[in-house]
């Protein structure tokens, strides 16, 4: 009985040990992955506003562009992304940005676009 109880104490113990672990590895993750959608949503919410920055002739070309990201990356990071993305971007094109902000956002935008092709390998 005492060498049962000695294994199942042992147990416990290497259990105490592993679990805060494990649950720091799957938060970890979680959190990485939470980032990632958070970026993804920033990233479609920044195309939209960029939308609403430039000439109405240019409109199309941009929502062309747009299309193309998302489908990338739906591609690369999967479907719910691609949707996080394009709701973003719907949702930042409904918003109405003050001219003398524009500047400052189309610049972002076109860095956050090449750093999205320079992860793709320069792809367009």
């Amino acid at each position: 009985m005492s060498l049962a109880r000695s294994i199942l104490r042992a147990g416990i113990i290497v259990l105490a040990c592993i679990a805060p672990l494990y649950v720091t590895a799957t938060e970890t993750v979680q959190d990485a992955e939470e980032q990632v959608d958070e970026g993804i949503k920033k990233f479609g919410y920044l195309t939209g506003l960029a939308r609403g920055c430039v000439k109405p002739e240019q409109h199309a070309g941009l929502e062309r562009e747009a299309l193309d990201l998302s489908d990338a990356i739906g591609r690369l990071l999967g479907t719910d992304r691609a949707f996080f993305f394009a709701a973003s971007f719907g949702y930042g094109t409904s918003i109405t940005v003050d001219a003398k902000d524009c500047q400052d956002v189309l610049n972002r935008y076109e860095a956050r676009v090449e750093k999205f092709r320079a992860s793709r390998g320069g792809a367009k």
